[in-house]
């Protein structure tokens, strides 16, 4: 199976392509064009940022999701949201309703480490995942209008893991950092790609 990282000029580029390649993807970085089984959008940087670098592309991406899956890492599933309030209010390409904002918690941000998931949905995608341990890097997240495939909990407070709609998923955690459970959850993606 191909897939393309998007290439927005921040991002763990290397990390999330090394976790690709490394569960049999053949990886592209570039930016958006067909012929790919998976289109990858990064997590790392500031939404403003790739809100900005989206904001000319989003023509292409509409077409692109009539015939690919997406994959929204952190920010990459981030901007996937209406919009977002980082960098100043930005629009999102609004795949999934509701904003981005800062995880309101009595905790220190950014939110870095290990945290439990709580699956409730996506069963084929997220299977065997249920109460595995995931790394997250963030000070935002998502306020979504409906209840997230997934969740974790920081500092008392729960907020959004996964949410998946069609052929788009987005995780707040990074998939790539995160051992035993984000093996199985490219596993389980290959053979959700398949399906």
């Amino acid at each position: 199976m191909k897939a393309l990282v998007l290439n927005y000029g921040v991002g763990n580029l290397f990390s999330i392509s090394s976790a690709l390649k490394r569960n049999g993807f053949e990886v592209k970085i570039g930016d958006l064009e067909r012929g790919y089984d998976l289109i990858v959008m990064p997590g790392v940087g500031s939404f403003s940022a790739v809100s900005s670098f989206l904001s000319s592309r989003l023509d292409v991406l509409r077409d692109l999701k009539g015939s690919n899956a997406f994959l929204g890492v952190c920010l990459g599933f981030q901007v996937l949201f209406d919009y977002g309030t980082e960098g100043g209010q930005s629009k999102g390409i609004g795949w999934f309703k509701g904003k981005v904002d800062l995880l309101h918690v009595n905790e220190k941000l950014p939110h870095v480490g290990w945290e439990r998931l709580h699956v409730k949905g996506c069963n084929d995608l997220l299977q065997e995942m249920d109460q595995g341990y995931v790394y997250y890097v963030h000070s935002y997240v998502a306020y979504p209008e409906r209840d997230p495939d997934a969740f974790s909990n920081y500092g008392g407070t729960s907020f959004p893991a996964v949410m998946c709609e069609g052929n788009v998923v987005g995780t707040q955690f990074h998939p790539e950092k995160s051992d035993k459970t984000g093996r199985i959850f490219f596993d389980n993606l290959s053979r959700w790609l398949k399906r």
